[in-house]
């Protein structure tokens, strides 16, 4: 009943705060995902000792692009001990400040989300394309909305990594002719599921999967670059 209470969004500020204090982990954890305008709530569960409250409140607007957390709460997550939190910050801040910062972060897992978030640019993406570790450069080539570009996508595409090819041959909108690389790969892997592709794409994958790639690009596309921290 407590956890029902804790994720209604008609339960009132203070009743949320008193769940948030709930000697029970699961209805703490209901108040965190319960935080959309309540500015003054997320600010408590921002500073909070459990690292999942703090990376639930990480992950408030993850997919509404007209609203987020607030500057100072979003700085407290993006320095966050914990790497999910800052993870699901790189996702989606729209704070430039924020994002360069977190395009610099010491856990490649960090760095790789970042490509995740749809207001990156090409420049940006590059950084990222072109960076050290296996696992920033397939999440490049798998999470990007409106990037990477075609370009970056052939570079990938003959990475010296097979994870980073394997990302390529997975993504809905890469280039035929990436695809046309990684046939002759290494990897046997690699070459077989590159080849069904070219064969029949939903060989590989379903309609809604290239359906949901049209439509992060499409969400790219609209949405607002980065913003600068307020004054």
């Amino acid at each position: 009943m407590r956890v029902a209470v804790a994720e209604n969004a008609a339960t009132d500020d203070v009743t949320v705060e008193l769940l948030l204090r709930d000697p029970v982990e699961l209805v703490r954890l209901a108040g965190a995902t319960n935080l959309a305008g309540r500015p003054a709530l997320q600010a408590v569960v921002a500073h909070s000792d459990e690292k999942w409250m703090r990376a639930i409140l990480a992950h408030t607007f993850a997919r509404d692009d007209d609203r987020g957390l607030p500057y100072d709460v979003q700085i407290l997550l993006s320095e966050d001990d914990f790497w999910e939190t800052r993870q699901r910050i790189a996702e989606t801040t729209a704070y430039a400040e924020i994002f360069e910062q977190l395009l610099l972060d010491a856990d490649a897992r960090v760095r790789g989300r970042c490509a995740a978030n749809p207001r990156i640019t090409l420049e940006q993406m590059e950084r990222l394309v072109n960076d050290r570790s296996w696992i920033v450069r397939a999440s490049a080539a798998g999470s990007g909305c409106r990037y990477p570009d075609d370009g970056q996508l052939l570079r990938l595409a003959s990475d010296r990594s097979a994870g980073v090819r394997w990302a390529v041959v997975f993504r809905p909108d890469r280039p035929r002719a990436a695809l046309e690389l990684i046939a002759e790969d290494t990897d046997a892997d690699n070459r077989d599921h590159a080849r069904r592709a070219l064969r029949d794409e939903h060989a590989i994958m379903s309609e809604q999967v290239i359906e949901w790639a049209r439509e992060e690009r499409r969400r790219a596309d609209r949405i607002a670059p980065f913003i600068g921290a307020p004054r």
